[in-house]
């Protein structure tokens, strides 16, 4: 049995299940900062070069596409005070979850992790994925949990302080007993390398 302990940023960033019994849980992107007075200014600025790089590519705003024209009002509605992200063609970003975590497990003979994975609509329609997915976070990692992000897409994607970015799950990996050998004792015999069987 895995034990799980939180230390979070603000109530709302805990990890949930979106589904009762889901595997996974979802997890937020934390933007505590406010913007800065020019960041409407930066945004446009922002979609302007991607336009002019990507003339067929769309504004997405947490995963939706937009087709309006970009404004204060527009972003308000789904941030109020305009805490967002933003996440270009190409463009990687590692961001912070909002919490901390804490893991154990009751078997000496294993040990507890937390996998970071993509949520599969972001990556299966919008091309936004976990950088080093899964993601892996130890027993003894003792900082805020980051989520490393990248745009493999030809769309401008913003996201919101609270908007789901990941999800987790909790896992239980056996304590190998490892030795240097000769010569190994335990494969059996095989002819060819990768690919070997086919396609």
């Amino acid at each position: 049995m895995i034990s799980v302990e939180y230390v979070l940023a603000d109530p709302e960033f805990r990890p949930q299940r979106a589904v009762d019994r889901a595997a996974a849980l979802d997890v937020k992107a934390y933007l505590p900062a406010t913007p800065t007075d020019d960041f409407l200014e930066s945004v446009r600025s922002s979609q302007a070069l991607f336009l002019t790089k990507y003339p067929e590519g769309s504004l997405y705003i947490n995963g939706k596409k937009i087709t309006e024209d970009l404004t204060v009002e527009l972003l308000q509605q789904s941030e109020s005070q305009l805490r967002f992200f933003i996440l270009a063609p190409g463009e990687q970003k590692i961001v912070n979850a909002g919490f901390k975590v804490g893991l154990s497990t009751d078997d000496p003979d294993k040990i507890a992790t937390m996998l970071v994975c993509p949520r599969s609509g972001l990556a299966c329609k919008n091309s936004i994925t976990v950088i080093n997915a899964p993601g892996i976070v130890d027993e003894h990692y003792p900082d805020w949990v980051g989520i490393g992000l990248v745009n493999h897409g030809k769309d401008l994607h913003l996201f919101s302080h609270g908007a789901r970015i990941a999800q987790v799950m909790f896992l239980e990996v056996c304590v190998a007993q490892e030795r240097v050998v000769e010569a190994l004792t335990t494969v059996g015999e095989r002819k060819g390398g990768f690919g070997h069987t086919g396609v």
